[in-house]
């Protein structure tokens, strides 16, 4: 019996694409700070924002840290913290591949995009792209770090402020990478770290942003004082409905992301999961307490949850290599990936019968279906600008496989034994496999 098969006869085994589970202490952790919050108020809340405060202003070394209810949120309050000091520019130049929720940020700051397209081998940005678009309209370009690959941004940092544009610096999928200029999120005018479902740590959702700007830091404490770590704490405190929710989200991401239990989610459409959607419309809200607590435990444990990500990147690397046809994304010189998946691309340009060999159940998906120029609702956001076929054929062809510590052996076996099928290919057995790294 094949690894595919073998991993289809475990009944009703289905990995998570990505995420990473939370514990019974953290959960504990998180009741306590709702109970205390339910009884102390401004008080126990805001002890346990600073507590998170302190841990990511030593981890980016920044001095202004906000927390926001979701990354979107904390970008569009941001983008609109630099709208201030620079009225006149009202244009954002995003990577034509990433996130639709970045894109629905600046749509929601009430901007404008133009588009630039990406390096194939390495998802870094054309830099070549980016400079034609600058003009005194440019109010910010973001570079995105995808999939937890950091990208170098030295020379984004000099083009941008040539031509007095500010730089976002998006390590929603890369908290804790580096590269060869630093810490991933730390590199630009502003900082963006997610804490949303499917990334390296999370609080059911949430986001944050730096800087060591001191006027950005004040336009987005003018903008949203609640998101301030010091000296305010997140409004209605004591709701405890929004809390038993958010308690109730953590127990379903504790039970479900489980291989065992997560066909159960993965197969009720209503849910949306792993659904990309552009959503314009949306709140800007507080990161509660007790998700505070949630993040400054998974802030603990950042390191060890990103080396054992890296670990499975690299056996699942070493595995890619004997199959024939592919290629991963190619790590710039001096960067440190936390691997938040673990992409591959077909080599020469598609994969036979354009049939990407997406398995579910082995969280192998793609990620984003569409190029944001080909994403119909942005049309009218959109300003014109050079064609993006890179990004378009990103989406077209670029998936994604899991990287979390519930990813077995078995797992990456059958994975590779689906990417061999796809691409037309047949993988070597174990043996020979080892016999070719051994030779190597």
């Amino acid at each position: 019996m094949t690894s595919l098969a073998q991993a289809f006869s475990a009944p009703f085994r289905h990995l998570s694409p990505g995420g990473v589970p939370l514990s019974p202490g953290d959960m504990l952790a998180a009741c306590g700070t709702a109970w205390a919050t339910r009884r102390q108020g401004d008080l126990a809340g805001q002890e346990v924002l600073e507590q998170l405060g302190a841990a990511v202003g030593r981890m980016t070394g920044c001095r202004h840290v906000f927390a926001f209810g979701s990354g979107r949120a904390g970008m569009s309050v941001a983008l609109r913290a630099m709208r201030v000091l620079s009225p006149n520019r009202d244009v954002v130049l995003l990577p034509a591949f990433t996130s639709y929720s970045v894109a629905a940020a600046v749509v929601h700051a009430g901007l404008r995009i133009r588009l630039y397209d990406l390096e194939a081998e390495t998802l870094a940005p054309s830099l070549g792209d980016v400079a034609a678009q600058l003009d005194d309209a440019v109010l910010c370009v973001v570079v995105c770090h995808l999939y937890g690959y950091p990208v170098c941004t030295a020379e984004l940092r000099t083009l941008c402020r040539a031509a007095g544009a500010m730089l976002l610096d998006d390590a929603a999928q890369a908290m804790g990478a580096w590269s060869e200029d630093g810490q991933a999120g730390t590199t630009g005018d502003v900082g963006l770290f997610s804490l949303a479902r499917g990334k390296n740590i999370t609080c059911v959702n949430g986001g944050l942003i730096v800087t060591d700007d001191a006027a950005l830091a004040a336009n987005i404490a003018s903008l949203a004082p609640w998101a301030a770590i010091s000296g305010n704490v997140a409004p209605a405190h004591a709701d405890i409905a929004s809390d038993v929710r958010l308690l109730a989200q953590c127990v379903a991401l504790w039970l479900f992301l489980n291989p065992r239990l997560y066909w159960l989610p993965a197969s009720l459409p209503f849910l949306g999961i792993g659904a990309s959607r552009f959503v314009p419309d949306f709140d800007i809200g507080a990161l509660r307490p007790l998700q505070a607590t949630l993040a400054s435990r998974g802030v603990s444990r950042l390191a060890s949850t990103n080396a054992g990500r890296g670990q499975v990147a690299g056996e699942l690397g070493q595995r890619v290599r004997h199959v024939g046809g592919l290629r991963a994304v190619r790590v710039q010189p001096g960067a440190n990936p936390v691997y938040l998946r673990f992409p591959v691309l077909p080599e020469g340009g598609g994969w036979p019968g354009d049939a990407v060999p997406e398995v579910p159940r082995l969280g192998m998906v793609r990620s984003y279906p569409e190029s944001l120029q080909d994403l119909a609702p942005l049309a009218p956001y959109l300003l014109p600008g050079p064609d993006c076929p890179t990004a378009r054929w990103l989406a077209a062809t670029l998936l994604t496989l899991p990287t979390h510590t519930r990813v077995t052996e078995s797992d990456m076996d059958a994975m590779m034994d689906a990417l061999a099928s796809g691409a037309g290919r047949n993988r070597p057995g174990a043996m020979e496999a080892a016999s070719q790294k051994g030779g190597a």
